[in-house]
């Protein structure tokens, strides 16, 4: 984490100057962050999410939600909490901006008194917060539930299955003893009175308290529809990072990719091969090429980030079981038309805006998700867990890609892939996915939502001077 906060503040020393790079100071600390404490035994970490939602698996899952809302044990939490309140005594900020997974945060500023301005920042979608605010409980009969690869809106004969899952999560949560712990723990340690605040109680389960407000990355045009938008929301658009150009981040790259139309694969960091799934993609662009050449994409060009698995062994050339992915793409790779690494130097975004990629293969990832958007590009996606299935949903909802692996999920099969990635690039309708791929660019900018997110933070900053003339923000 250290490491890429320390990118980020370069980049904005790069952009704007070493004054305002200087401004931004990295306070640590203690304990385990949202994510560390959620990758141990007993919550549901990455490997439970990334299986075939069959209804053993859900249950399983959601019958660890608790986990994913407070992974942190009541002495942790108390701990995590009084450090928050450490750091905050000693900058005294006019206005506090807290990730909507950090319950240590949001109790320690929902219960601050004197109130001092806050607002919590989210990096998913308007379903996550705004299903308890529509009328006639959609999220029961109309919204699939998370992880569940149910289409939307939920077909009739899986509405009992989409009912039967909402239960499950409801019991998972209120007979959880977490909470309860961490209440107690709360009132002993910190005084009484004091209301804990997760994820739940901004939106999921229940309107937040009066006064907080929610930022999230996304906007009503490229989210399912909803018949109301809570007022305590502030949707943004897609809140994306800017990218240095390719140009500056990879000169060589950014030549070849100016020699033709590109597909870019990237499914994310959490996600790595090995040679029987490398083989099931390889085979599908096989069957992609071969389809390519008598069409306006004849020079089509694959760049394939394909991170190994490890029992799989670290080499990242094509001797041994490897050979058999070159073998299935050896025409294209000996012209030097497809490239297949274990890692891209620059930023996902930099490929996408160099005007050069056609389309995104991807794991429905928020930020892929939404990066591909803003560049105006048709999206093929490969969903393994959580809400990337909602993304891939909002891709065939918006008309701007496929999901190409409904059947084969978590992972892909060659024929289903390959079907995918010729129905998004050459198909029938691959003009006008692109057509409204690029409408929706125009809509959202790149810059647009950070933008957003930040005007609505200097709001808030605008109500409050008492530190402005020492400038501490």
């Amino acid at each position: 984490m250290q490491g890429q906060l320390s990118r980020i503040i370069k980049q904005v020393s790069d952009d704007l100057g070493s004054t305002a790079a200087e401004s931004i100071k990295a306070h640590n600390l203690v304990g385990l962050s949202h994510w560390d404490a959620m990758e141990r035994p007993g919550n549901p970490n990455l490997d439970s999410w990334a299986c075939d939602p069959t209804i053993p698996n859900m249950v399983s899952m959601l019958s660890v939600l608790p986990g994913i809302t407070l992974p942190w044990s009541a002495e942790e939490f108390v701990e995590i909490y009084r450090d928050v309140e450490r750091v905050w005594s000693e900058i005294q900020p006019d206005v506090t901006v807290v990730e909507n997974f950090f319950a240590p945060a949001l109790t320690f500023c929902h219960n601050l008194r004197p109130k001092t301005p806050w607002i919590v920042l989210a990096p998913n979608t308007i379903k996550e917060f705004a299903l308890s605010a529509q009328p006639n409980l959609p999220s029961l009969w109309k919204y699939p539930i998370f992880n569940s690869a149910i289409s939307y809106p939920v077909p009739l004969h899986q509405i009992p299955l989409n009912i039967f899952y909402n239960i499950v999560a409801m019991i998972a949560i209120f007979t959880s003893r977490r909470r309860g712990r961490c209440i107690s723990h709360m009132n002993e340690h910190l005084g009484q009175g004091l209301q804990l605040i997760t994820v739940n109680e901004l939106g999921l389960l229940a309107p937040p308290p009066p006064g907080i407000r929610v930022m999230v990355a996304n906007s009503p045009d490229i989210d399912f529809p909803f018949d109301v938008i809570p007022e305590f929301m502030v949707p943004c658009g897609p809140i994306t990072r800017p990218a240095a150009p390719i140009s500056t981040e990879d000169p060589e790259l950014a030549i070849w990719l100016g020699r033709g139309p590109t597909v870019y694969m990237n499914l994310g960091t959490h996600r790595s091969f090995d040679v029987a799934k490398a083989r099931e993609v390889a085979y599908a662009f096989r069957s992609l090429f071969d389809a390519a050449k008598s069409s306006h994409l004849n020079n089509l060009q694959l760049i394939w980030k394909m991170p190994r698995a490890a029992s799989e062994g670290d080499t990242s050339g094509f001797e041994g079981p490897w050979k058999e992915i070159k073998d299935i793409l050896e025409s294209e790779m000996d012209q030097d038309r497809v490239r297949i690494v274990d890692w891209i130097t620059a930023e996902p975004k930099s490929l996408l805006q160099s005007g050069h990629i056609v389309c995104s293969v991807n794991h429905g990832g928020s930020n892929s998700f939404h990066e591909a958007i803003c560049c105006g590009i048709p999206q093929v996606i490969l969903p393994g867990w959580a809400d990337c299935y909602d993304f891939a949903l909002r891709a065939e909802l918006l008309g701007i890609g496929k999901w190409a692996s409904r059947t084969a999920r978590p992972l892909w099969k060659r024929d289903e892939l390959s079907k995918g990635l010729e129905e998004v690039l050459l198909g029938p309708d691959s003009m006008d996915m692109i057509k409204r791929a690029q409408e929706l660019a125009k809509r959202h900018p790149e810059e647009a939502g950070r933008n957003r997110a930040a005007e609505e933070i200097l709001t808030l900053l605008g109500g409050n001077n008492t530190n402005r003339v020492n400038g501490k923000h």
